[in-house]
């Protein structure tokens, strides 16, 4: 981590004045309110912990699909969500990683999330345009690979639209109106031309689906998929048609690997970032001690669910035919790696990839941050000054 920069820019850049300067420009940047804690500070990156990024989220993505290639007979897809046609890698790819030491006193990043599901592509470039505008940091970039700005404009605009006209695409979201990702939703649109749907107003006709563009009925023919799983079953979701038909659409990042490429398949990679995670329908004996562990569902987001400290109790509340969804995995200390007026911060950073059929790597194009001072480092579990969402910036 870069220490000394972010001891400047709180001591010597940062004022209030500035802060409400880029909080305005970002949001009108995004073209829509933004619902969520924005920390005061971006977080400022060292080349040795860039490259150590860069090279754990390509190394553990390509172990991960090794591993659902040799998994054939562990299927954790539900079948009503089992979508045909699966690509041979997923499209897009997030990581998330906390930053910790380890015995040296050096820091290093340990893998808390992953997920073959796309995240804030949009509102992360817009994050970083506004704080490099208003805090003069233009010899900084938020890209973790060697992309330039207009490099990874292109290469969104030709893996979410592809080779159709706009208006045959469309980020599909479940009520995209109140989803706190709405700025992103907007920016998308702005650099691409896709526009959102509703996948309640989707309409099926035979084996292809329509939405509506200026008043007409308009085939669908590639989608963006930003609708979750669990909160479709949580809000018990009826839609226009069934995810594990085959429907005549090209998938701008195939919804299977929301599934395969997620904690489901932790206890099958070794990787020295990667904390000892088993499933906890495979342990036969509870560990005496849970402090050392804790518990998580496999397919819930945004830190949905999660147990920090769990108790034997905790364990016995989930019954027997749930447990197989569940995973108990090494606690993994973050690191008081921050300073900020108010103490040190811990960090989380997540490295965005997207993996085009014509590459043989994936590429990782883009970076979010989120920082605080509590267990979890979720903007819905950090609403006290600097903490909250950021952007790493690289230089």
């Amino acid at each position: 981590m870069n220490s000394e920069m972010q001891s400047y820019f709180k001591d010597h850049l940062y004022t209030e004045a500035k802060h409400k300067r880029f909080l305005h420009e970002l949001q009108t940047s995004c073209g829509s309110p933004i619902d969520f804690r924005i920390a005061e500070m971006p977080i400022f990156v060292d080349y040795a912990m860039r490259t150590t990024l860069v090279e754990y989220a390509i190394e553990i993505l390509k172990l991960s699909i090794q591993a659902h290639r040799n998994l054939d007979n562990t299927n954790p897809i539900p079948n009503k969500y089992n979508v045909p046609n699966e690509s041979d890698n997923p499209l897009f790819s997030v990581i998330d990683f906390a930053i910790t030491k380890n015995p040296n006193g050096e820091f290093e990043p340990k893998v808390i999330e992953l997920q073959g599901f796309p995240s804030l592509f949009g509102y992360q470039l817009r994050f970083a345009q506004s704080m490099k505008h208003v805090y003069d940091l233009g010899s900084f970039t938020p890209f973790p690979g060697d992309l330039e700005e207009q490099t990874y404009v292109d290469i969104l605009r030709a893996n979410l639209v592809g080779q159709y006209d706009p208006d045959e695409t469309c980020l599909l979201e479940y009520k995209p109106e109140q989803q706190k990702t709405k700025p992103d939703f907007s920016v998308i649109e702005q650099i691409t031309g896709m526009k959102t749907t509703d996948i309640q107003s989707v309409k099926q006709v035979g084996n292809q689906l329509f939405h509506q563009r200026n008043g007409k009925w308009v085939r669908i023919r590639r989608v963006f998929n930003r609708a979750i799983a669990d909160e479709l079953d949580e809000n018990n979701v009826e839609l226009p048609f069934q995810w594990n038909q085959d429907i005549d659409i090209e998938w701008a990042g195939h919804p299977n690997w929301y599934f395969t490429i997620s904690k489901h398949i932790l206890p099958f990679l070794s990787h020295p970032a990667i904390p000892t995670s088993t499933i906890l329908s495979e342990i036969e004996q509870i560990p005496a001690s849970l402090e050392p562990f804790v518990v998580k569902p496999l397919f819930a987001f945004a830190g949905k669910g999660v147990i920090i400290n769990p108790t034997r109790s905790d364990i016995d509340a989930i019954p027997s035919q749930n447990r197989a969804s569940y995973l108990l995995q090494e606690k993994v200390e973050y690191a008081d790696c921050i300073d900020t007026p108010h103490g040190k911060n811990k960090v989380e950073i997540r490295i965005m990839l997207i993996w085009p059929e014509s590459q043989s790597n994936p590429i990782p194009v883009m970076t979010l941050a989120r920082t605080g001072r509590g267990l979890m480092m979720g903007t819905r579990y950090n609403n006290l000054p600097w903490t909250g969402s950021s952007g790493c910036l690289f230089g």
